[in-house]
């Protein structure tokens, strides 16, 4: 018989493979997560340093661990203290009546149960310390506060007091508060374990030294509470109990002395728990807590209800009326309407002759509207495979010899649409977008299309960062990239992005993105260039998250070069007596805008290099104290606006969002205080008119609430219909000063109901570089039709009627454009494209491409149509003659020069069609040769072609003399021609 000691140590064996795969499987866990947070934290300094903002990175890592040291230690100091005096206030004898808790604690952790208290002392401090390092934004306008140089009417404190101080103390005493409240019930464990409370009957057993500690302990938080009470009445400056934002009469009256008498209770209750430790009777001071529970109910909420609702209320207007003057006047200067230029406007009688003798308004009268025409750019002028055009943008630029309006577009990068989905194809080919293309908003070719031009001086096409991109490239591997035409050399020359120059960076970004590609691939060298974080509102948003940023990016070309302008806000809530922006006001649906702001400015231009990610921060507002306070806490990372580019002023725009909110507020806010609570001669923002024809106005997904609803201390609000879209237009100035670049937005009389339709006025807010910024109020007197009666007026005109009907009876969906004001020989016209939309072959209604069809002009409660401008004007005003430039004609249009059409072919429907079976034919080749690249773009080509052909023929074109419009074939592909 064998031995024991002979047979196979199998279960050692397994044992021992148990073992490795255990220690392996934490080894993994520990790179995978502990690692991977390690690699984030590596590639962010080199995202960063490669910027040149490390001085940031390390700004704000400061920040949190100053944040987490200051509370940490203050936690572990109370907490320390505490349970050093709990351990020295303890029996020296153990009681022998414990809980049997208690006893199983003691046999569990013996002598090391003082070690354990002061081990958990340490974790409360490590938790409740590390949320703290998110306050890291208030601590540094703590530390960097500034003033605004204006009082607040109820405690006479500078405002930046409110925005910059106010919100750390607030965050300060609510922690110590909490913090304390932590110790006292740590140090009550504590001397339950050292036999100082005894559970032992009914009512626990508490030694006369413990009920010291704890007295002395309640008193502080008692302190503490009173400290509270004092800062909270800072706070109500910005409450909405009363009538307006801040503390109106209810609050002065009545809160305000509530919170006084708190203050004064809860430092009695805490002198009479420090005088327990003389008298040794906690009776009085427990009353004292029972009687502060009952005022803090009474006198911060039963009674300034009561004073509302008995004293206030009935004699609203009187009581309300010195606390509505601050409002008014804090919320003109915290919305920047405080300097609003108001003008009278006179309106003269139009005719022929006046419209003649003053053509140049109605020469920049915007046809094309970038919503309506994105997916006619798309297919003309982005159709390639990995490009497209996701927005348009309006501009202005020099054309013929004059400043026109333009729709200018981006081909940005899209992946998705790439030939080569492999990893090399995502990451190291298909890297970038390619230029711009631009389209006078003024002119319509006779084809119905844009007139495509090339925007002139680009030398640097390639966008590498644009608004769409997400995920990671990298450039000046040893692939080739794709080809972009134009650029003054193919090989990457950026230097913001990180050098991939050694194997740890190579290991990091593999470790951080979780892809062993970036390590293992042969073609990134050391002088290859991580490109991350390619959208641009997002690279923006991790360099400098303390300001917001506005939805919609614009590209501005600047020294040959493509950058992304950004208008980027400083906001607060806490100016006092100012009133927030609120869900009332019809925001843009990707808008940085925070409804809770009661401050506003735009105060910096944010410019990203679209070609190598770059990053400047224009600070475009000196005055304001909170971009001063950032400029103090990051002194490199703004630049002053004296520095900008010309090319960039020229082409700055006023920001919609603010402009929206202006307006809102300004129609309300315009009126003197004592007018204000009877909304007298109050405005609203015009009626948005139905895009639809003959259709119902649109209502907003953002509404004030009904008037039935309304609370008698709210203000009376108007309806939840949808209002006017302020636009961008080349506006004539009345005062014949030459023209601007402006966002629009018309004013009608205000009423709950929105029967008041008449245009009342209508606002401006200039982007041109000397008057950027300035508002201007045009005040209409005699108060004509407004944009709602107009609309309704177009719609109702026989002629225009019986040409939507056309259009429609087609199949295809019709709408409106903007509904435009002009100013026109001392006159108001009103001015309105139409637009069709063609649905594909065999498709639905809705999926086709918008054309634009013709124009409608309106004046006096009579409207016309026409395919240009001038012939309705012609039908509008008898004896009217003359063409505005505004329809060009469909030959070949341009050349390869910049800032010159883009060459286009004229083809009739049967010649398109037959090209496009040349393509096809062409893409069936490009298969066989396994050029997938070659043969979708083909095949997207001759299907624009073809949809394009079966359009024109259903519109009644064909070959032959008498043939309709024809058809436009593209020319071959804007990156590759």
């Amino acid at each position: 018989m064998r031995r024991a000691s002979d047979l196979p140590r199998r279960g050692r064996r397994r044992l021992s493979g148990r073992i490795v795969l255990i220690v392996l499987g934490v080894l993994f866990l520990l790179v995978v997560v502990f690692g991977r947070a390690v690699a984030r934290f590596y590639v962010d300094y080199l995202w960063h340093e490669g910027l040149g903002r490390a001085d940031v990175f390390w700004g704000v890592i400061r920040a949190k661990v100053t944040l987490f040291g200051m509370f940490f230690l203050t936690f572990a100091v109370l907490a320390g203290i505490n349970l050093f005096i709990a351990d020295r206030l303890s029996p020296t004898r153990f009681p022998a009546n414990v809980h049997p808790y208690v006893e199983r604690f003691h046999e569990v952790f013996g002598h090391r149960l003082r070690l354990f208290r002061y081990l958990g002392a340490g974790v409360l401090a490590l938790l409740v310390a590390l949320p703290t390092t998110s306050q890291w934004q208030s601590w540094l306008l703590f530390r960097n506060s500034q003033t605004f140089g204006i009082a607040d009417p109820q405690f006479h404190a500078d405002v930046g007091f409110y925005v910059f101080e106010l919100p750390f103390l607030s965050f300060v005493l609510d922690w110590l508060f909490i913090s304390m409240v932590l110790v006292l019930l740590l140090t009550v464990l504590t001397h339950v374990l050292n036999g100082g409370v005894v559970f032992a009957s009914p009512m626990p057993s508490v030694r006369p030294a413990t009920k010291g500690h704890i007295a002395v302990l309640l008193a502080a938080l008692a302190a503490l509470k009173a400290a509270d009470y004092w800062v909270t009445r800072y706070e109500t400056t910005n409450e909405r109990r009363g009538f307006v934002q801040g503390a109106t009469y209810a609050v002065v009256k009545a809160q305000l002395p509530a919170l006084m008498l708190l203050v004064l209770v809860a430092l009695v209750t805490a002198a009479l728990y420090l005088a327990t430790l003389r008298w040794g009777s906690w009776r009085l001071p427990l009353i004292a807590s029972g009687l502060w529970l009952v005022l803090l109910v009474a006198g911060g909420y039963l009674y300034p209800a009561l004073v509302q609702s008995l004293v206030v209320n009935p004699n609203q207007q009187a009581r309300e009326l010195p606390y509505i003057e601050r409002n008014v006047e804090a919320t003109r200067h915290a919305m920047g309407i405080n300097q609003v230029n108001r003008t009278e406007m006179e309106l003269q009688p139009l005719n022929a002759a006046a419209i003649a003798n003053d053509p140049a308004p109605l020469q920049d009268v915007r046809l094309l509207h970038p919503v309506e025409m994105l997916e006619r750019f798309q297919i003309d002028e982005g159709n390639q495979a990995g490009l497209s055009i996701r927005d348009l943008d309006v501009d202005r630029y020099p054309i013929d010899g004059r400043v026109q309006q333009v729709l200018i577009a981006a081909r940005e990068l899209d992946l998705d649409g790439s030939p080569n989905q492999s990893w090399q194809g995502r990451h190291l080919i298909n890297t970038r977008g390619c230029g711009l293309v631009m389209a006078p908003a003024s002119r319509v070719l006779e084809s119905d299309r844009p007139q495509y031009m090339v925007p002139e001086g680009i030398t640097r096409p390639e966008l590498y960062f644009s608004p769409t991109l997400s995920g990671y490239a990298i450039a000046g591997t040893t692939e080739s990239e794709r080809e972009c035409p134009g650029g003054e050399t193919d090989e990457y020359v950026g230097t913001a992005g990180v050098q991939m120059s050694s194997f740890l960076r190579r290991a990091a970004f593999a470790l951080a993105f979780l892809d062993y590609n970036v390590l293992g691939s042969g073609a990134i060298d050391e002088d290859s260039q991580m490109l991350w974080v390619r959208n641009v509102r997002d690279r923006l948003t991790k360099l400098a998250p303390f300001l917001s940023y506005d939805g919609d990016p614009y590209p501005v070309i600047v020294d040959g070069r493509i950058w992304w302008v950004v208008d980027a806000y400083t906001t607060t809530s806490r100016y006092p007596y100012a009133q927030r922006i609120g869900g009332e006001v019809q925001l843009t649906a990707n808008s940085g805008l925070d409804r809770d702001a009661n401050y506003v400015r735009n105060s910096v231009k944010a410019v990203v290099d679209a070609y190598d990610g770059s990053v400047t921060f224009y600070v475009y507002d000196e005055r304001d104290p909170i971009i001063r306070a950032w400029q103090q806490a990051f002194s490199g990372l703004f630049t002053p606006a004296s520095e900008m580019p010309e090319d960039l002023r020229e082409h700055l725009r006023y920001p919609e969002d603010l402009f929206r909110v202006q307006t809102d507020v300004y129609s309300k806010y315009q009126l003197e205080p004592e007018r204000f609570f009877e909304r007298q001669g109050a405005w609203s923002v015009a009626q948005a008119p139905s895009v639809n024809p003959r259709g119902e106005p649109a209502t907003s997904p953002t509404v004030s609430q009904p008037a039935t609803a309304q609370q008698p201390t709210e203000l009376a609000s108007e309806s939840s219909t949808a209002r006017f879209v302020p636009y961008y237009t080349m506006f004539p100035d009345p005062r014949g000063e030459g023209k601007e670049f402006v966002l629009l937005r018309p004013f009608v009389p205000f009423s709950r109901d929105d029967r008041r339709t008449e245009l009342v006025a209508f606002m401006t807010a200039s982007s041109d570089p000397d008057t950027y910024g300035t508002l201007t109020a045009y005040v209409l007197p005699d108060l004509p039709d407004g944009p709602r009666t107009v609309a309704n007026v177009i719609d109702s005109e026989p002629a225009i009627a019986t040409r939507i009907t056309q259009q429609v009876g087609g199949g295809n969906e019709v709408r409106w454009g903007d509904l435009q004001l002009v100013p026109v020989g001392g006159g108001l016209l009103w001015v309105r494209p139409f637009y069709a939309q063609i649905p594909p072959s065999g498709g639905q209604r809705g999926d086709g491409v918008t054309e634009y069809r013709f124009v409608a002009v309106a004046y006096n409660n009579r409207a016309a149509i026409g395919e240009s401008l001038g012939a309705a004007l012609a039908q509008l005003f008898s004896g009217f003659e003359g063409d505005l430039g505004d329809r060009v004609g469909s030959s070949p249009i341009g050349s390869d020069e910049p800032g010159e059409p883009e060459e286009q072919d004229t083809l009739t429907p049967e010649e398109a069609l037959a090209r496009a079976d040349e393509l096809l034919e062409e893409a069936q080749e490009a298969l066989e040769a396994n050029d997938l690249g070659g043969y979708q773009e083909k095949v997207e080509e001759a299907t624009v072609l073809i949809d394009e052909a079966l359009r024109e023929l259903e519109r009644g074109g064909g070959t032959g003399e008498g043939a309709g419009p024809t058809t436009t074939a593209p020319a071959s592909p804007p990156a590759s021609d």
